[in-house]
């Protein structure tokens, strides 16, 4: 009778120093400047529906795109903030 063709098995290797840290996991994030113009024309956006729009449920665009924004600026704190602390 054949026995089956198993692979062996690899042994464990050490842990080395360069593994005790870990670096970047997932996607880098994108360029503070760029989320800073982003958020800007956001909330540009949103108050030029506040101040444009006739209809008298101009507030909800307006405060959609202001809250958008108010995001992307978050997310460009956050960046810098984690850059700082490299």
């Amino acid at each position: 009778m054949a026995t089956p063709n198993r692979k062996r098995a690899r042994p464990a290797r050490a842990k080395s120093p360069a593994d005790a840290r870990t670096g970047q996991v997932g996607r880098r994030p994108s360029p503070p400047p760029l989320l800073f113009a982003i958020a800007a024309a956001w909330v540009a956006v949103g108050v030029a529906a506040l101040v444009a729009l006739n209809a008298s449920w101009k507030l909800v665009p307006g405060i959609v795109f202001i809250g958008i924004g108010l995001m992307y600026l978050r997310a460009a704190l956050t960046t810098v903030a984690r850059r700082g602390d490299r």
